[in-house]
């Protein structure tokens, strides 16, 4: 009998261990499973992209006229210098730039490179009203000038490289500048050698290629809208013209005229990128 208890004790005991060996695989398959969260993919600037820009351009028209006499002078040589500094008046202004841009990146680790095209609509117009007394044989004389300088439209051509910093890109730039200048010069005067009243006028419009440099910076606030600042100074050249000036007698004159447009600018951009 004694050995039948202790039997039964160790079927126990054994039944026991078993059950909860069971417990505890049945804890440990309910147990939940931890896994690491996916690694997020870097930022990749690689493909198009379209959107639009605003800003401001601080736009700067250098005029310059000079006084060649005909072979029958208009002007004394002493003269000409005083004529010449009033008919050349610097003009500046403020104007809103508006326009549209696209295009492309490729991106080799942290090194983007690309290009992109944009047009605007680039106001500015100026007008310039100078006269005096620039006779020093004639103080009596007098010389009245009117000078405008104008554009309605630059287009740029650029390519760009930066450094990548996930989501941000920092960027140079610098290519072609496309704008159109308009330039006049009207005079009225009357000089010491010349028969009564004087007169000029000089017209020139042409389409401007130039260049331009800058550098700025695009954000990704969205795996497909970018957000930018950027700076760009543009130098379109020069345009010039001449224009006779005529008088009541023989005595002329012809005026060289020209101007030099720049502009720096400042703007912000918004693109979609596919």
């Amino acid at each position: 009998m004694a050995r039948l208890g202790f039997s039964r004790l160790a079927v126990l005991a054994a039944m026991g261990g078993m059950a909860s060996v069971t417990a505890a695989s049945a804890a440990d398959m309910r147990a939940p499973i931890y896994k690491a969260p996916p690694a997020i993919a870097p930022f990749s600037w690689t493909g198009f992209y379209i959107g639009g820009t605003a800003g401001a351009g601080w736009t700067k028209a250098d005029t310059g006229l000079s006084a060649v006499n005909g072979a029958a002078p208009l002007y004394f040589p002493a003269d000409i210098p005083g004529l010449t500094a009033i008919g050349s008046p610097g003009l500046s202004a403020t104007n809103a730039i508006v326009g549209a841009k696209a295009g492309y990146n490729q991106q080799w680790g942290s090194f983007v490179a690309g290009i992109e095209g944009d047009i605007s609509w680039f106001h500015f117009a100026r007008t310039a009203a100078t006269s005096g007394s620039p006779f020093l044989t004639f103080p009596a004389g007098t010389a009245a000038f009117s000078t405008s300088v104008s554009t309605n439209w630059l287009a740029t051509i650029r390519p760009r490289v930066g450094y990548a910093v996930d989501k941000a890109l920092f960027y140079a730039t610098g290519g072609v500048a496309i704008g159109d200048v308009r330039y006049s010069n009207n005079y009225v005067g009357f000089s010491p050698l010349g028969a009564g009243f004087e007169f000029e006028a000089a017209t020139v419009s042409q389409t401007r290629v130039g260049w331009t440099v800058g550098a700025g910076i695009d954000y990704a606030i969205t795996p497909h809208w970018i957000v930018s600042g950027e700076y760009l100074h543009v130098d379109l050249g020069s345009v010039s013209t001449s224009a006779l000036v005529t008088t009541g007698n023989a005595a002329t004159a012809t005026f060289n005229v020209s101007t030099k447009l720049r502009s720096d600018i400042g703007r912000l951009g918004l693109a979609y990128k596919f």
